[in-house]
This record gives C-alpha cells, sequence and structure tokens, in this order.
C-alpha cells in the first residue's frame, strides 16, 4: 500500500542525539511527496569537547551508533538514507566503504556529507574551497583532512570556535555572516559552510549574491545528493544555486 505523505519518497535520516537542526531544515526543504524519517544516534561520549582528541572520540562514537539507527528506519521501509552528520574526521576511503557497507546492509541508496559534498564540488567544477567549520580551522578537519585529500585547494578556513552541540545551535547569523563574507574574499571558488547542526541553509542564497560564487551548506548538499540519487530532478528556490540550477 503507497504511503499517503511520502507517495514519492520516504527517506531515513539519521543524526546525531543532539542535533536539532538538520531535520527541521530538511522538512523545511524538501519538495511534497517526500517525507523525512529520523532516528537519533545514541552515544556514550559528551556533546562537547576542548580539544581534537576529545572532538575524534566523539565522531567515532557517533559513527559505531549509525548501524543501530540503521536498522531503525528500515522497520519504516524507508527508500533512501541521509547520513546527517559531518564526519570529516576520517578518509575518503573510509568514507566510500562506509557508504557501500551501509548500502549493503539496507539495499538502499546512502548520502553521506562527505560525498555528497565531493559530488557537488564536481558538478560545478571547482577545485578552491574557502571552509567555514563549528570548529577551530586548525582542528584537521579542515586544513590537512579531506579536501587536500581529495585534491582540492583549501584557500581559507573560519572557525566559529564552538564547544558543543549546544553552542553550534546557538550560532548567530552574524557570526555566520561574518565567516561567509571573510571566506567569500578569498580567491576560492566555493565556500562550504558545514556543520549539519548550523541554522544556515536560509543565508546561502543572499550569500551568494553578495559573494558572486556558490555557498554549500551542507544540510543544502545533502538535499541535492539525496534528490538527484533518488532520480528527482526538482530544482528548488531560496537554498542557493545548487538547488536551483544543478
Amino acid at each position: 500500500m503507497p504511503d499517503r505523505m511520502g507517495y514519492r519518497a520516504k527517506w531515513g535520516l539519521i543524526v546525531p542525539e543532539r542535533n536539532t537542526v538538520c531535520e527541521s531544515e530538511l522538512h523545511r526543504a524538501v519538495p511534497e511527496g517526500i517525507t523525512i524519517n529520523t532516528a537519533r544516534v545514541s552515544r556514550n561520549t559528551p556533546a562537547a569537547w576542548t580539544n581534537d582528541k576529545e572532538f575524534r572520540d566523539m565522531s567515532q562514537a557517533t559513527l559505531d551508533g549509525r548501524p543501530a539507527a540503521l536498522a531503525q528506519l528500515a522497520a519504516a521501509e524507508v527508500d533512501h538514507y541521509i547520513v546527517g552528520d559531518a564526519g570529516f574526521t576520517i578518509s575518503r576511503e573510509a568514507h566510500v566503504a562506509l557508504a557501500a557497507d551501509y548500502e549493503k546492509q539496507t539495499g538502499k541508496g546512502v548520502s553521506t556529507a562527505a560525498l555528497a559534498y565531493l559530488a557537488a564540488l564536481e558538478r560545478l567544477g571547482a577545485r578552491r574551497v574557502a571552509v567555514i567549520t563549528p570548529r577551530l580551522p586548525d582542528s584537521g578537519v579542515v586544513s590537512g583532512g579531506l579536501w587536500e585529500e581529495c585534491g582540492y585547494t583549501v584557500a581559507g578556513a573560519y572557525g566559529l570556535n564552538r564547544h558543543s552541540a549546544f553552542e553550534i545551535v546557538g550560532t548567530t547569523e552574524d557570526m555566520l555572516r561574518t565567516g561567509m563574507a571573510e571566506m567569500g574574499a578569498t580567491d576560492a571558488e566555493v565556500v562550504l559552510v558545514t556543520g549539519t547542526n548550523l541554522y544556515a541553509m536560509h543565508l546561502a542564497d543572499a550569500a551568494e549574491r553578495e559573494l558572486g560564487k556558490p555557498v554549500l551548506h551542507i544540510n543544502t548538499v545533502l538535499l541535492w545528493h539525496a534528490l538527484r540519487q533518488c532520480g528527482f530532478d526538482d530544482r528548488i528556490d531560496g537554498c542557493g544555486s545548487l538547488l536551483r540550477e544543478h
């Protein structure tokens, strides 16, 4: 029997237990006929950090909790999975292997933040990026991390200096606009706004007009990737050029 609300697709979203933004942003932007069904990853580590090791420990705990969330969503018979946390602390090879493992477990397609970003950058033909991170720019998640491993030049990095999930969700628009302006002033071709718990999807469109270059918020990129992976060509206004033009 068809799902009356998810008559086009039912997507399963996996988010860390303290993430309160990703789900809400996707609900607002997703086209009619596609539903977002969420499972939260429980972990036994604090959602706060004072150094890189603590952050990586938390990230690993999130990775360890994903299989249970996948199983929970499988009960809802979802059509596609979205992993709503960044996971930039691991290599591209590890991301590819994890996505393949999830697809094998579920028999469905998977959109992860890292692979979605890489697909978007390939679609745009960009090689130089500037990265806004909720953390510190020298954390290893930005410089020397995934982007450079995959052959991209990091032209600039801006850290919002957030030390917990609750600090991230409280990041103000002024903080984000300042970061976008500074990274837009670099010679990067694209500005990446990472952090699925950053309320920033709605800022991308205006920022692109001001900066004259694409601004890719991670939740927008996840939505774009899931749509295209599922064969949907919906063009969505108000979230930036990626969803509107690609």
